[in-house]
Protein backbone atom coordinates (compact mmCIF):
# COMPACT_ATOMS: atom_id res chain seq x y z
CA UNK A 1 0.00 0.00 0.00
CA UNK A 2 0.82 3.14 -1.15
CA UNK A 3 0.21 6.86 -0.12
CA UNK A 4 -0.95 9.45 -3.21
CA UNK A 5 -0.07 12.48 -1.73
CA UNK A 6 -3.63 14.38 -1.61
CA UNK A 7 -3.45 16.96 0.49
CA UNK A 8 -6.75 19.31 0.37
CA UNK A 9 -6.63 22.81 2.37
CA UNK A 10 -7.65 23.14 5.77
CA UNK A 11 -10.80 24.49 4.74
CA UNK A 12 -11.98 20.99 2.64
CA UNK A 13 -10.66 18.77 5.16
CA UNK A 14 -13.46 17.66 6.32
CA UNK A 15 -14.68 14.31 5.12
CA UNK A 16 -18.29 15.47 5.15
CA UNK A 17 -17.52 18.58 3.49
CA UNK A 18 -15.41 16.86 0.86
CA UNK A 19 -18.46 14.46 0.17
CA UNK A 20 -20.82 17.17 0.00
CA UNK A 21 -19.00 19.06 -2.21
CA UNK A 22 -17.90 16.12 -4.61
CA UNK A 23 -21.90 15.20 -5.06
CA UNK A 24 -24.32 18.28 -5.52
CA UNK A 25 -22.50 20.83 -4.19
CA UNK A 26 -20.50 21.99 -7.40
CA UNK A 27 -23.20 20.25 -9.91
CA UNK A 28 -23.41 23.20 -11.91
CA UNK A 29 -19.93 24.31 -12.31
CA UNK A 30 -19.07 20.25 -13.44
CA UNK A 31 -21.93 20.54 -16.21
CA UNK A 32 -20.37 23.90 -17.73
CA UNK A 33 -16.73 22.42 -17.43
CA UNK A 34 -18.03 19.01 -19.38
CA UNK A 35 -20.15 20.70 -22.17
CA UNK A 36 -17.81 19.47 -24.85
CA UNK A 37 -18.11 16.03 -24.02
CA UNK A 38 -21.41 15.90 -23.30
CA UNK A 39 -22.26 17.45 -26.56
CA UNK A 40 -19.59 14.96 -28.04
CA UNK A 41 -21.35 12.17 -26.36
CA UNK A 42 -23.58 9.67 -28.60
CA UNK A 43 -26.73 7.31 -26.82
CA UNK A 44 -25.94 3.86 -27.63
CA UNK A 45 -28.47 1.10 -26.52
CA UNK A 46 -26.32 -2.31 -25.58
CA UNK A 47 -27.76 -5.89 -25.78
CA UNK A 48 -26.55 -7.82 -22.92
CA UNK A 49 -27.07 -11.41 -21.92
CA UNK A 50 -30.83 -12.33 -20.83
CA UNK A 51 -32.67 -10.06 -23.07
CA UNK A 52 -30.58 -7.10 -20.62
CA UNK A 53 -30.15 -3.74 -22.37
CA UNK A 54 -27.98 -1.07 -20.76
CA UNK A 55 -27.40 2.26 -21.67
CA UNK A 56 -23.86 4.17 -22.42
CA UNK A 57 -22.75 7.44 -22.95
CA UNK A 58 -19.72 7.37 -26.25
CA UNK A 59 -17.58 10.04 -26.81
CA UNK A 60 -14.98 9.20 -29.18
CA UNK A 61 -11.78 10.73 -30.04
CA UNK A 62 -9.85 10.05 -33.16
CA UNK A 63 -8.45 6.64 -34.48
CA UNK A 64 -5.99 5.01 -31.55
CA UNK A 65 -6.78 7.36 -28.69
CA UNK A 66 -7.13 5.28 -25.43
CA UNK A 67 -10.46 4.35 -24.30
CA UNK A 68 -11.75 4.90 -20.37
CA UNK A 69 -15.43 3.34 -19.62
CA UNK A 70 -16.68 4.99 -16.24
CA UNK A 71 -19.32 3.65 -14.35
CA UNK A 72 -21.02 5.65 -11.58
CA UNK A 73 -21.99 4.62 -8.05
CA UNK A 74 -25.21 3.44 -6.58
CA UNK A 75 -28.34 5.47 -7.52
CA UNK A 76 -25.57 7.97 -9.13
CA UNK A 77 -26.03 7.59 -13.15
CA UNK A 78 -23.62 8.33 -16.11
CA UNK A 79 -24.29 12.69 -15.31
CA UNK A 80 -23.26 12.59 -11.56
CA UNK A 81 -21.00 15.62 -10.83
CA UNK A 82 -18.16 12.86 -10.01
CA UNK A 83 -18.42 10.99 -12.95
CA UNK A 84 -18.57 14.36 -15.55
CA UNK A 85 -16.15 15.69 -13.70
CA UNK A 86 -13.92 12.94 -14.49
CA UNK A 87 -15.05 12.87 -17.56
CA UNK A 88 -14.28 16.44 -19.04
CA UNK A 89 -10.57 15.52 -17.13
CA UNK A 90 -10.18 12.69 -19.53
CA UNK A 91 -11.57 14.09 -22.50
CA UNK A 92 -9.42 17.04 -22.37
CA UNK A 93 -6.46 14.74 -21.80
CA UNK A 94 -7.22 13.33 -25.08
CA UNK A 95 -9.16 9.81 -24.40
CA UNK A 96 -12.30 8.65 -25.44
CA UNK A 97 -14.57 8.46 -22.48
CA UNK A 98 -17.72 6.02 -22.10
CA UNK A 99 -19.96 6.47 -19.27
CA UNK A 100 -22.26 3.59 -18.42
CA UNK A 101 -25.55 3.19 -16.77
CA UNK A 102 -26.09 0.77 -14.64
CA UNK A 103 -29.35 -1.18 -14.76
CA UNK A 104 -32.36 1.14 -13.75
CA UNK A 105 -30.08 4.17 -13.43
CA UNK A 106 -30.13 7.08 -15.18
CA UNK A 107 -33.14 7.06 -16.97
CA UNK A 108 -33.34 3.80 -17.72
CA UNK A 109 -35.90 1.93 -15.53
CA UNK A 110 -38.23 1.49 -18.55
CA UNK A 111 -35.65 -0.44 -20.39
CA UNK A 112 -35.50 -3.70 -18.64
CA UNK A 113 -38.81 -5.36 -16.67
CA UNK A 114 -36.04 -6.74 -14.09
CA UNK A 115 -34.89 -5.18 -10.98
CA UNK A 116 -31.70 -3.72 -10.49
CA UNK A 117 -29.40 -5.60 -8.00
CA UNK A 118 -25.71 -5.40 -7.21
CA UNK A 119 -25.00 -8.93 -8.13
CA UNK A 120 -25.89 -8.70 -11.09
CA UNK A 121 -22.63 -8.78 -13.12
CA UNK A 122 -23.19 -10.99 -16.25
CA UNK A 123 -24.62 -7.88 -18.06
CA UNK A 124 -21.74 -4.92 -16.76
CA UNK A 125 -19.31 -7.71 -18.45
CA UNK A 126 -21.28 -7.93 -21.58
CA UNK A 127 -21.70 -4.04 -21.70
CA UNK A 128 -17.79 -3.34 -21.29
CA UNK A 129 -17.04 -6.26 -23.51
CA UNK A 130 -19.39 -4.75 -26.26
CA UNK A 131 -18.12 -0.90 -25.71
CA UNK A 132 -14.19 -1.96 -25.81
CA UNK A 133 -15.21 -3.63 -29.36
CA UNK A 134 -17.64 -1.98 -31.05
CA UNK A 135 -16.59 2.15 -30.12
CA UNK A 136 -12.91 1.84 -28.18
CA UNK A 137 -10.46 3.88 -30.42
CA UNK A 138 -7.57 2.38 -28.71
CA UNK A 139 -6.39 0.34 -26.00
CA UNK A 140 -9.29 0.18 -22.71
CA UNK A 141 -9.32 0.59 -19.51
CA UNK A 142 -12.38 1.13 -16.57
CA UNK A 143 -12.42 2.66 -14.04
CA UNK A 144 -15.56 2.99 -11.48
CA UNK A 145 -16.79 5.44 -8.03
CA UNK A 146 -18.14 3.52 -4.92
CA UNK A 147 -20.57 0.30 -5.67
CA UNK A 148 -19.52 1.09 -9.22
CA UNK A 149 -15.83 0.19 -8.03
CA UNK A 150 -17.19 -3.02 -6.85
CA UNK A 151 -18.74 -3.60 -10.65
CA UNK A 152 -15.56 -2.47 -12.03
CA UNK A 153 -13.14 -4.71 -10.16
CA UNK A 154 -15.50 -7.62 -10.43
CA UNK A 155 -15.48 -6.77 -14.86
CA UNK A 156 -11.18 -6.77 -14.07
CA UNK A 157 -11.65 -9.89 -12.58
CA UNK A 158 -13.51 -11.77 -15.29
CA UNK A 159 -11.67 -9.65 -18.33
CA UNK A 160 -8.50 -8.57 -17.32
CA UNK A 161 -9.10 -4.96 -18.70
CA UNK A 162 -7.26 -2.29 -16.73
CA UNK A 163 -9.21 -0.68 -14.18
CA UNK A 164 -9.10 1.77 -10.76
CA UNK A 165 -11.71 1.91 -8.23
CA UNK A 166 -11.99 4.88 -6.79
CA UNK A 167 -13.46 4.53 -3.05
CA UNK A 168 -14.97 0.98 -4.06
CA UNK A 169 -17.60 -0.84 -1.80
CA UNK A 170 -15.85 -3.97 -1.06
CA UNK A 171 -17.89 -5.25 1.84
CA UNK A 172 -21.64 -4.43 1.54
CA UNK A 173 -22.32 -5.18 4.53
CA UNK A 174 -20.24 -2.78 6.31
CA UNK A 175 -20.96 0.01 4.08
CA UNK A 176 -24.65 -0.34 4.64
CA UNK A 177 -24.25 -0.60 8.27
CA UNK A 178 -22.21 2.51 8.14
CA UNK A 179 -24.57 4.51 6.27
CA UNK A 180 -27.41 3.70 8.80
CA UNK A 181 -25.13 4.61 11.65
CA UNK A 182 -23.31 7.58 10.58
CA UNK A 183 -24.85 11.45 9.99
CA UNK A 184 -28.34 10.97 9.56
CA UNK A 185 -27.84 12.96 5.99
CA UNK A 186 -26.66 9.95 4.04
CA UNK A 187 -29.44 6.95 5.60
CA UNK A 188 -31.86 9.88 4.53
CA UNK A 189 -30.52 10.86 0.72
CA UNK A 190 -30.31 7.06 0.58
CA UNK A 191 -33.17 6.21 1.80
CA UNK A 192 -34.91 8.76 -0.24
CA UNK A 193 -32.91 8.00 -3.41
CA UNK A 194 -33.57 4.31 -3.42
CA UNK A 195 -37.86 5.01 -2.79
CA UNK A 196 -37.34 7.57 -6.03
CA UNK A 197 -36.42 5.12 -8.18
CA UNK A 198 -38.68 2.68 -6.69
CA UNK A 199 -41.55 4.76 -7.55
CA UNK A 200 -40.02 5.39 -11.23
CA UNK A 201 -39.88 1.46 -11.77
CA UNK A 202 -43.47 0.78 -10.71
CA UNK A 203 -44.86 3.84 -13.05
CA UNK A 204 -42.70 1.81 -15.65
CA UNK A 205 -44.10 -1.12 -14.64
CA UNK A 206 -47.31 -1.08 -12.89
CA UNK A 207 -48.37 -4.89 -13.50
CA UNK A 208 -45.10 -6.45 -11.88
CA UNK A 209 -44.78 -3.93 -9.02
CA UNK A 210 -46.26 -2.07 -5.98
CA UNK A 211 -43.86 -0.62 -3.44
CA UNK A 212 -45.95 0.60 -1.19
CA UNK A 213 -44.43 -0.84 1.58
CA UNK A 214 -41.40 0.57 0.76
CA UNK A 215 -42.27 4.04 1.51
CA UNK A 216 -42.43 3.78 5.29
CA UNK A 217 -39.01 2.59 5.51
CA UNK A 218 -36.39 4.54 7.16
CA UNK A 219 -33.06 2.56 7.04
CA UNK A 220 -31.14 1.15 4.04
CA UNK A 221 -30.88 -1.88 6.23
CA UNK A 222 -34.74 -2.69 6.22
CA UNK A 223 -35.09 -1.50 2.74
CA UNK A 224 -32.61 -4.02 1.46
CA UNK A 225 -34.31 -7.06 3.75
CA UNK A 226 -38.00 -6.01 2.31
CA UNK A 227 -36.25 -5.94 -1.36
CA UNK A 228 -34.18 -9.33 -1.28
CA UNK A 229 -37.54 -10.67 0.53
CA UNK A 230 -39.88 -10.26 -2.10
CA UNK A 231 -38.11 -9.42 -5.31
CA UNK A 232 -35.15 -11.42 -5.43
CA UNK A 233 -33.90 -14.69 -5.81
CA UNK A 234 -31.94 -15.03 -2.80
CA UNK A 235 -32.45 -16.91 0.21
CA UNK A 236 -31.99 -13.44 2.60
CA UNK A 237 -30.18 -10.34 2.47
CA UNK A 238 -26.54 -12.10 3.50
CA UNK A 239 -26.88 -14.26 0.77
CA UNK A 240 -27.17 -11.34 -1.73
CA UNK A 241 -24.37 -9.67 0.47
CA UNK A 242 -22.18 -12.54 0.17
CA UNK A 243 -22.63 -12.44 -3.57
CA UNK A 244 -20.72 -9.41 -4.31
CA UNK A 245 -18.41 -9.36 -1.40
CA UNK A 246 -14.54 -8.53 -2.43
CA UNK A 247 -12.66 -8.73 0.95
CA UNK A 248 -11.39 -11.95 1.97
CA UNK A 249 -10.34 -13.80 -0.92
CA UNK A 250 -12.96 -11.84 -3.38
CA UNK A 251 -9.78 -10.41 -5.64
CA UNK A 252 -7.51 -13.12 -5.58
CA UNK A 253 -5.51 -13.19 -8.27
CA UNK A 254 -6.97 -9.73 -9.65
CA UNK A 255 -5.01 -7.50 -11.09
CA UNK A 256 -6.58 -3.50 -10.23
CA UNK A 257 -5.46 -0.34 -8.48
CA UNK A 258 -7.86 0.89 -5.58
CA UNK A 259 -7.87 4.73 -4.48
CA UNK A 260 -9.72 5.55 -1.01
CA UNK A 261 -9.67 7.86 1.25
CA UNK A 262 -9.48 6.86 5.51
CA UNK A 263 -11.75 9.58 6.21
CA UNK A 264 -14.61 8.19 3.80
CA UNK A 265 -17.87 8.85 5.92
CA UNK A 266 -19.60 5.80 3.50
CA UNK A 267 -16.78 3.14 3.30
CA UNK A 268 -14.94 1.94 6.54
CA UNK A 269 -11.22 2.22 5.99
CA UNK A 270 -10.82 -1.03 7.28
CA UNK A 271 -12.48 -2.78 4.35
CA UNK A 272 -9.29 -2.34 2.65
CA UNK A 273 -7.14 -4.35 4.35
CA UNK A 274 -6.07 -7.90 3.95
CA UNK A 275 -6.42 -7.43 -0.12
CA UNK A 276 -3.96 -9.55 -2.20
CA UNK A 277 -0.67 -8.53 -3.16
CA UNK A 278 -1.89 -8.10 -7.00
CA UNK A 279 -4.22 -4.94 -5.78
CA UNK A 280 -2.21 -1.52 -6.18
CA UNK A 281 -3.53 -0.08 -3.64
CA UNK A 282 -3.32 3.61 -2.76
CA UNK A 283 -4.36 5.32 0.89
CA UNK A 284 -5.27 9.01 1.32
CA UNK A 285 -5.47 10.49 5.15
CA UNK A 286 -8.20 13.11 3.41
CA UNK A 287 -10.71 12.91 0.48
CA UNK A 288 -14.42 11.85 1.57
CA UNK A 289 -16.46 9.57 -0.53
CA UNK A 290 -15.16 9.76 -4.41
CA UNK A 291 -14.56 13.34 -3.80
CA UNK A 292 -10.63 14.23 -3.07
CA UNK A 293 -11.25 18.22 -3.92
CA UNK A 294 -8.65 21.02 -3.33
CA UNK A 295 -11.23 23.92 -4.55
CA UNK A 296 -14.90 23.23 -5.63
CA UNK A 297 -13.97 25.35 -8.88
CA UNK A 298 -10.99 23.51 -10.14
CA UNK A 299 -11.12 19.37 -11.36
CA UNK A 300 -10.78 17.45 -8.23
CA UNK A 301 -7.34 15.80 -7.40
CA UNK A 302 -8.92 12.33 -8.50
CA UNK A 303 -9.75 13.19 -11.73
CA UNK A 304 -6.37 14.05 -12.33
CA UNK A 305 -5.41 10.89 -10.90
CA UNK A 306 -7.05 9.09 -13.21
CA UNK A 307 -5.94 10.26 -16.34
CA UNK A 308 -2.01 9.83 -15.39
CA UNK A 309 -2.83 6.31 -14.05
CA UNK A 310 -4.42 5.50 -17.31
CA UNK A 311 -1.89 7.37 -19.36
CA UNK A 312 0.61 5.25 -17.49
CA UNK A 313 -1.60 1.28 -18.14
CA UNK A 314 -2.82 2.47 -21.79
Amino acid sequence: MSATGFTPPKLLRSAHVQTLLGGRGRQRWVLRRAAAIRDASERKLIRCSDDVTLEAWVARQPDDAPTVVLIHGWLGHSESSYVLSAAAQLWQQGFSVFRLNLRDHGDTVHLNEGLYNAARISEVIDAVNALQQQWATGPCGLAGFSLGGNFALRVARATRIPTVAVCPALDPGSTMQQIDIGWIGYRLYFVRKWQQHMRRKQQAFPHLYQFDKAMAIRSVRELTDLFINEYSEFADTQEYLDAYTLTRDGLADTAATIVYAEDDPVIPAADFSGLPATIDLHANEHGGHCAFLTSPRTPSWIDGYLADRFRQML
